[in-house]
């Protein structure tokens, strides 16, 4: 995921920009991979609050 990619290079605003658009269209999709992202979403955002 992209969003995990830029987190791990630091970018976390991107990568959390990523992942929230990633998370609000499987949202709308209904789609079971919205925890997946909800979880991944969480844990670059404490990344980026160290």
């Amino acid at each position: 995921m992209l969003g995990q990619l830029l987190a791990s290079q630091g970018d976390f605003e991107q990568a959390l920009n990523y992942l929230q658009q990633s998370l609000e269209i499987l949202q709308h999709l209904h789609s079971p991979d919205a925890e997946t992202v909800k979880r991944i979403l969480a844990t670059v955002q404490q990344m980026a609050d160290r």
